[in-house]
């Protein structure tokens, strides 16, 4: 998409990958410095979008990952794009740095209240990246994406697709809750238009597509995977009750996180952007 787009492409890679036509590979971590330095030399730009997702366990253990990743590895990225010169850097970060705000339709001026160690790492990896570019002549665009969601996507569209697909899916709920959600291609595009639009000084946008009901993304999935929508409901009383007794049994809480994510609204407004 870049490189239809004009752009000159250089990609960093933790791990090897397929070639693509046109595009320059480093491969490589984000905490080692030296490999930085060389990736940022003559470049005009970076979409810094490396990061550790998708690991649900609080532990102290999965924290230090996130930590090394999503706050050390963003400061390496902007330091040695600072270093090179670099005029404008894109960062890839997630609403998650909100926290949970039941039935509002959250906007960029929502004070970020993060709850859990992927939140919480992708907030102080923003707070780090607005403090260094402050000391610096270069922009700073952070996009807050919603869910994404598409192929190869490793979280919660996912899941439910897949729980769909097999027949295992029970609606919680009247699934009338809205999520916000986007394409990992719109994701894509998103970056690219941050890219050709920089920003003077740092500037925050959340990135969504608008909002849709849960009944309206499972009614999707289901038309998509040719198979009819679930019938069988799961009233909302009877939730919260096998959720209280799960923690009684000694669950900690886990039984009842899930189905209040489910159920809950998550809705973030776009229009800034």
């Amino acid at each position: 998409m870049a490189l239809n787009a004009g752009w000159a492409v250089r990609a960093l890679y933790r791990s090897p990958r397929p070639e693509v036509a046109g595009v320059e590979t480093c491969l490589g971590d984000i905490g080692d410095i030296t490999l930085l330095r060389k990736a940022s030399e003559g470049i005009t730009a970076v979409v810094h979008a490396a990061g550790l997702a998708h690991i649900f366990d609080a532990d102290a253990e999965k924290y230090a990952g996130f930590c090394e990743i999503n706050e050390v590895g963003t400061f390496n990225v902007i330091d040695m794009a600072m270093e090179s010169g670099v005029p404008h850097i894109v960062l890839v970060s997630s609403v998650s740095v909100y926290g949970k705000y039941p039935g509002v339709k959250c906007d960029e001026t929502i004070p970020c209240q993060p709850q859990g160690p992927y939140a919480i790492s992708k907030r102080r990896g923003e707070l780090g990246a607005i403090e260094r570019m402050a000391k610096g002549r270069g922009s700073l665009t952070i996009l807050r994406f919603a869910t994404i969601y598409g192929e190869g996507d490793p979280g919660n569209v996912a899941k439910l697709i897949q729980a769909i697909d097999r027949g295992r899916f029970v609606w919680p709920g009247s699934g009338n809750n809205q999520k916000s959600l986007i394409y990992k291609e719109d994701a894509a595009r998103a970056c690219l238009c941050a890219l050709e639009c920089p920003v003077f000084g740092t500037e925050v946008f959340n990135v969504s597509a608008p909002p849709a009901t849960m009944r309206e993304i499972v009614t999707a999935i289901c038309q998509g995977l040719g198979c009819p929508a679930p019938r069988l409901q799961i009233p909302l009383s009877l939730l919260k009750a096998a959720g209280a007794i799960s923690r009684k049994l000694g669950d900690p809480g886990n039984l009842n996180e899930r189905l209040q994510k489910f159920i809950r609204d998550d809705v973030y407004d776009g229009r800034k952007f």
